[in-house]
């Protein structure tokens, strides 16, 4: 606790720099001396203010998938992680090395979108225009990246950690000060419990909010059937199962605590967030699922499937492998969040035809 407390104090004046930096970058682009870019079509940008542990991906699926069926939607990531550069559209072909693990789990999970990946975020839409011309694009993990001038933001807020009680890197978690959630046009609070009352929601959503157009929701973390990525096969919860659940998530913990409430035998296995697999952690996996007995599995999230899948597997790992898919539930005005989304879109697209 000591090292703890002396390791804040010693970081706290790069913090202080750290924080300049970042204001007087917003402010410059506030301003207009930096140039933000806008495009023809909405840009509905969804990020956060703090370091990973999120549910970005979550609820850019969600947005994603409320939309696939009305117009023409893409998602464009920076592909975090891949081995590759520069612009890529998802294909049948595209593992996690090309993609990165999310924009692949995205890509896989809806089939019926374009998935694309671009460190450079105004090439990347040019390209989608150029290419695939969507009506809407859905920018993974950018309420940051300035060059965009995004049509709608929206900001998640992990509810586990305060931000106006947080500092910036390296002391803190936060990418930018607290001030930067004035640019967010809709705030999402996540990972809320099941049973925060609605008064709650109410003193959070007042003090988070910077100005009256803001609209605050609460989102909770929701989790499907576990399944085969290779066979499909659904995992029925057995007194008795012994799991290995194996994680490379930035925050692991409600996925440990909803397969030790589901198994009475839970073993972990801990990863960093993105980390990609080598041969040498698969023969460690083998061995520690072998040691477990012959009716154990492996649970682990559909983001981790994404990069182990470009792994060499054995096929009897292959068939004690399984997913525990995440969802997201709003714990209220769902109806509400899904018409701002609707209603923006539309909204958009009067004031460009105006301008026709």
């Amino acid at each position: 606790m000591k090292r703890e407390f002396r390791t804040y104090y010693l970081l706290k004046p790069l913090s202080w720099i750290y924080a300049l930096f970042t204001s007087v970058r917003n402010m410059m682009y506030d301003r207009g001396i930096l140039p933000a870019t806008r495009f023809p079509i909405p840009a509905i940008s969804v990020g956060n203010i703090t370091v990973g542990g999120t549910g970005k991906t979550p609820h850019t699926l969600y947005i994603a998938s409320m939309l696939k069926d009305k117009v023409t939607t893409a998602v464009l990531s920076r592909g975090y992680g891949r081995l590759s550069k520069g612009f890529l559209l998802a294909d049948e072909n595209s593992d996690s090395n090309l993609l990165g693990d999310e924009p692949l789990m995205i890509h896989n999970r809806l089939p019926g979108i374009y998935v694309a990946v671009d460190e450079d975020r105004v090439r990347g839409i040019k390209r989608l225009l150029k290419e695939v011309q969507p009506e809407v694009v859905i920018l993974d993990d950018a309420f940051q990246h300035r060059r965009i001038e995004p049509s709608l933001n929206i900001l998640l807020v992990n509810r586990n950690r305060n931000i106006l009680n947080d500092c910036v890197m390296p002391a803190g978690r936060m990418r930018e000060t607290a001030a930067g959630r004035s640019r967010a046009d809709i705030i999402i609070v996540t990972k809320c419990p099941d049973t925060l009352d609605g008064r709650r929601m109410d003193e959070m959503s007042a003090e988070l909010m910077v100005h009256q157009s803001q609209k605050v929701f609460f989102s909770t973390v929701k989790y499907g059937d576990i399944y085969n990525p290779f066979t499909s096969r659904t995992l029925v919860p057995e007194p008795g199962r012994q799991v290995l659940a194996i994680t490379g998530i930035a925050s692991p913990e409600a996925m440990w605590s909803k397969l030790e409430n589901l198994f009475d035998n839970v073993r972990r296995l801990s990863f960093k967030d993105h980390h990609r697999f080598t041969s040498r952690d698969i023969t460690r996996i083998e061995r520690d699922i072998q040691s477990m007995g012959p009716d154990a599995v492996i649970v682990t999230t559909e983001k981790d499937i994404a990069r182990l899948r470009s792994c060499h597997l054995s096929t009897e790992l292959k068939e004690r492998l399984f997913a525990l898919p995440v969802t997201i539930r709003f714990l209220r005005d769902e109806a509400l969040f899904r018409e701002n989304i609707i209603e923006h879109i539309e909204s958009f697209r009067k004031k460009q035809n105006r301008h026709v």
